[in-house]
């Protein structure tokens, strides 16, 4: 049975450190929930998908100059904003949060404001 495994993989000591690291940032990754004038401003860093009050959405991975990792819900909104901004990881970002709004057809969104650099 033994006769089929696979060759043992060389693991540099690097690799697994980056790896180590990059597991250690995902467990203290926190949701932003901004008050009304709070800007988040950080680098770009990474996505990913979680579930949320609208079931799995994406969330961008800004680090913080503390070096705390915040995760922002990407709304159809922002998502295009970043594109248009041509932000990548390692792009710096400020994102302020103006409060809540209602739209014309009656609708509650979040009001935004985007820097990309």
């Amino acid at each position: 049975m033994t006769d089929h495994l696979p060759a043992p993989v060389d693991i540099a000591p690097e690799r697994l450190a980056r790896l180590r690291q990059k597991a250690e940032l995902t467990r203290s990754i926190a949701t932003w929930k901004p008050e009304p004038g709070e800007t988040l401003e950080g680098a770009i860093v990474g996505s990913r998908k979680e579930s949320g009050p609208f079931g799995p959405q994406h969330q961008m991975l800004v680090q913080r100059i503390d070096g705390a990792v915040v995760a922002v819900w990407l709304t159809p909104w922002l998502t295009e904003r970043l594109r248009e901004e041509g932000a990548e990881v390692g792009s710096l970002v400020a994102l302020t949060f103006h409060g809540q709004e209602q739209s014309r057809t009656g609708k509650r969104f979040n009001r935004l404001t985007l820097v990309v650099e």
